[in-house]
């Protein structure tokens, strides 16, 4: 039978995903322990020069004029390099070693594109034209491989399914908003599908389908009820009022309540900041790092922080010199983050030289797929998507 896309609200929380796969998952039950993988996209191409400040570097302040930092207004994390302002949570969990800041992190082969930049990131493949596999779809493969009765990955946000989801015989479901709960068809062609197939039943009395159906929806039904038991869970740990915080109080409730899921992809758009960036971007940054902060407290009253890390990327960079408008152009290396108890905290690859840049570009240092790689391979304990060699992120 063909994968037949339904829509399910739980509290509030969209569901999006294909009925043959509900109709084999069992109710979530309790985790052991498994390792818990949570991807943070910053969506447009954050500006890692002013996340992450080289502020030691004199060529910073010139080829930023408007743009860079005050050296007295940052979060040190050596002599060389402070978080930006907004940030602060942040760099309280990189002095507690909980935060892995990796310099110059981009593709062999970086293109300004924001969609090929995205795609190259979502299926770790920068050579070939885009597949329809992602790199946490490969994943989800694998863990519902070892056991089909966990929903292996859930995708949180309001945006379409991203491509680095995707995967080859497990399709992640969406989750949005909070509010309501109800089970409804999201187009027509699930309407077309079930007549047709309530016809057929009538006419050579197919009951294996419509078992199927109903089997469908009891599992569906109980899972958004076991989610919508989750989401309703009240913590100590203080959320700010953000987008991005609410979908990561979900991820922590999920996690902590023993849901069964092990990948978890969120995202925070508005970084393409071509113009007016400077309060733009220190509100973004401000969102980032209140969310992060928040999340990772909460795992820890929780008691799971050990099981939970959180890679935190964006598609490209921005270039190094501020353009007219007082605001960057897309760019190519930038740093990334890894956020957990499990982390070997501090700065990692080499850092950004601004007197050798690649076509006003910070140039990509580090391969963005030996993250990939240190994440899958170290932390989930499963096969990397690539052969490129892990880097060492994890105690």
């Amino acid at each position: 039978m063909a994968n037949t896309r339904r829509e399910f609200l739980v509290n509030g929380l969209c569901v999006t995903a294909a009925v043959p796969f509900l109709s084999s998952f069992a109710l979530p039950r309790a985790g052991g322990g498994e390792r818990v993988l949570v991807v943070v996209q910053l969506t447009g191409g954050n500006d890692g020069l002013n996340t992450l400040v080289p502020h030691r570097q004199d060529d910073y302040f010139h080829l930023r004029p408007t743009l860079a930092r005050p050296r007295g207004g940052l979060h040190a994390l050596d002599d060389d390099h402070g978080l930006a302002p907004s940030m602060k949570g942040l760099a309280e969990l990189f002095a507690e070693g909980k935060l892995a800041c990796v310099h110059g992190v981009g593709s062999p082969v970086p293109d300004r594109s924001h969609f090929r930049s995205m795609e190259i990131w979502h299926t770790a493949d920068p050579d070939g034209p885009a597949g329809d596999v992602g790199w946490l779809g490969r994943l989800g493969d694998q863990i519902a491989e070892r056991d089909p009765t966990v929903l292996s990955a859930v995708h949180v946000g309001d945006e379409d399914l991203p491509l680095a989801m995707w995967g080859r015989s497990f399709r992640s479901p969406t989750v949005r908003d909070p509010q309501g709960f109800r089970l409804r068809e999201v187009d027509a062609a699930f309407e077309r599908g079930r007549d047709e197939l309530v016809g057929r039943r009538r006419s050579d009395g197919g009951e294996g389908v419509l078992g199927f159906l109903r089997g469908a929806a009891r599992d569906a039904y109980g899972a958004a009820r076991k989610m919508e038991e989750l989401a309703a869970r009240s913590s100590p740990v203080e959320y700010p009022g953000t987008g991005l915080a609410r979908k990561l109080e979900l991820v922590a409730r999920l996690v902590s309540g023993g849901f069964g899921t092990r990948v978890f992809q969120v995202s925070l758009g508005g970084f393409d900041t071509h113009s007016r960036q400077a309060a733009v971007h220190d509100a973004l940054l401000g969102e980032v790092s209140g969310a992060l902060t928040a999340f990772q407290r909460d795992l820890e009253h929780q008691g799971v922080d050990d099981r939970v890390a959180t890679l935190v990327f964006s598609e490209f960079g921005r270039r190094a010199q501020e353009n007219a408008s007082r605001g960057t152009d897309h760019g190519a290396g930038a740093p990334a983050f890894v956020i957990g108890a499990g982390v070997r905290g501090g700065l990692h690859g080499e850092l950004p030289r601004l007197d050798r840049l690649v076509d006003g570009d910070v140039p990509g240092t580090t391969d963005f797929r030996s993250i990939y790689t240190a994440l899958e391979r170290d932390w989930m304990g499963l096969a990397p998507s690539t052969g490129v060699g892990a880097l060492e992120l994890f105690v």
